[in-house]
């Protein structure tokens, strides 16, 4: 998870304010640190997957009364906005944008998510 802070812009010193937050999924593939994964969340919902294809995402979304619509797409990203809210999910369109070989067959796919987000 990613928390991004900025300046308050009203002047009050030392203070900050929130601008975006977002979970991370892509770091769970090759980030194997034992605080990727906060062990309270770990405890609570076991392992967590290396990857998360967006059809999973997708049925979990679907099924709280919310649709999953594209947004936009780049170069090696789709963008998906989550209907009744500021949630945005990029999805790997690419694993290999730049032509730097062949994938790896264990490392990100098309379809996985990359990151969620709120701004």
């Amino acid at each position: 998870m990613e928390i991004n802070f900025s300046p308050d812009q009203h002047g009050l010193r030392g203070q900050m304010s929130c601008f975006g937050f977002g979970v991370k999924p892509q770091r769970l593939l090759y980030d194997l640190s034992p605080s990727t994964v906060p062990l309270p969340l770990s405890r609570k919902y076991g392992k967590f997957a290396p990857r998360l294809p967006l059809e999973e995402l997708r049925a979990a979304i679907l099924s709280l009364g919310h649709s999953v619509e594209l947004e936009e797409t780049s170069r090696d990203m789709h963008r998906y906005c989550v209907s009744k809210s500021a949630a945005r999910i990029d999805v790997i369109l690419d694993p290999d944008p730049y032509g730097a070989g062949p994938t790896d067959p264990d490392g990100h796919q098309v379809g996985d998510v990359w990151s969620i987000s709120l701004w």
